[in-house]
């Protein structure tokens, strides 16, 4: 095992944003992170998995610890009656699991297709877009409670995993488990999920699109709303989608109408009923009722000209810049609507100011 010191993160990560790690290494197998473990513990110093670096913003000072990067990038197509179980290892690109998928016609990732990130990043976040999310076809993973390390690895169960939105019981608890491997159930020349309103006016004229045009469907999306690979230096959306009981999606949009009359005037909905009574509310919409509008900038960093929730590094920012920026969007809407933006970007180290 080979362990770096000193090794800058920012080139690690979409925002390009941060210090460097006191201690780098790259873990090929369970034995090397067994070892990696032992070694912050002999240091009395903690550790961080690192995936793609895709929802995460490290801080200037870096992070005082060991940061490990899993390079497990094996696939496997197993038959199994009427479905096909792939599994991919943790270090796997989202995005080229998700292409090659689609090119093997197996229905059921072609709509997170473009999601940056790797396999293990997508099972800790229970990433969603476009109608699906990871758990609608998850199996297993193969996982390393680092609180029980004589246990060895074992497969978590899709119920052991505990999945909600955009969480699970990875995300809930950092840093104690993980992930070496995930297997996903996939259907053979499959009818993809087409069920998200932009996704929908794509296929107007074809009542049976293909899972490849699905896919460029949702990867041509993702471009124009900015938030393609490459698009901008970011974190993806910085704050999750808000789910409201009833009274108080009523007292939301009693506010929001009295700020702007003319709601259903919007050429998009911002706000969705679900099955059990909530609402599903657009984070975003909130947002624009306040200074912090698409092209907003502040130094070095800003909200992107093309999506709402999308902070990006416009050139050199810090970490604290993007953290005052997000905690004052979150203060606007507070005091217009009396509802708190949860964060979706993980900080790694001394993000914020101490209070």
């Amino acid at each position: 095992m080979t362990i770096q010191e000193n090794v800058p993160l920012a080139p690690l990560t979409t925002f390009n944003i941060g210090g460097s790690a006191r201690y780098f290494m790259r873990a090929k197998n369970v034995a090397d992170v067994e070892e990696a473990l032992q070694f912050a513990a002999s240091k009395g110093i903690p550790f961080f998995v690192l995936g793609g670096g895709s929802n995460i913003l490290v801080a200037d000072e870096g992070f005082a610890g060991l940061v490990v990067q899993i390079e497990s990038f094996d696939r496997e197509y197993t038959n199994d009656e009427e479905r096909v179980l792939v599994t991919a290892g943790a270090g796997v690109i989202w995005d080229e699991l998700a292409r090659e998928t689609v090119e093997k016609d197996l229905a059921g990732l072609e709509c997170m297709s473009g999601v940056p990130g790797t396999v293990g990043g997508a099972i800790v976040e229970n990433i969603g877009c476009y109608g699906a999310q990871v758990s609608d076809t998850f199996a297993n993973a193969l996982v390393l409670d680092t609180q029980n390390l004589t246990q060895g690895v074992r497969a978590f169960t899709k119920e052991e995993c505990m999945f909600s939105y955009h969480g699970s019981i990875f995300n809930k608890n950092p840093g104690r488990y993980i992930i070496f491997n995930a297997s996903f159930t996939l259907v053979p020349h499959g009818k993809p999920q087409v069920n998200y309103t932009d996704h929908r006016f794509a296929f107007v004229t074809q009542d049976e699109p293909s899972l490849a045009s699905v896919r460029e469907s949702i990867l041509t999306i993702r471009e124009q709303k900015g938030v393609s690979q490459g698009a901008f230096k970011s974190a993806g959306s910085f704050f999750s989608t808000l789910y409201l009981g009833v009274a108080e999606y009523k007292e939301l949009e009693r506010r929001a109408r009295a700020l702007n009359p003319e709601l259903e005037s919007r050429l998009r909905p911002w706000a969705w009923e679900q099955s059990d009574g909530s609402y599903k509310v657009a984070a975003g919409f909130l947002l624009e009722f306040t200074e912090y509008s698409k092209g907003y900038v502040r130094g070095g960093v800003g909200v992107s000209p093309k999506h709402q929730l999308s902070l990006i590094n416009v050139g050199g920012a810090r970490a604290r810049e993007v953290a005052d920026l997000a905690h004052d969007m979150q203060t606007a809407v507070e005091q217009i609507f009396s509802i708190h933006l949860e964060r979706e970007v993980e900080y790694v180290g001394a993000v914020e100011k101490e209070k």
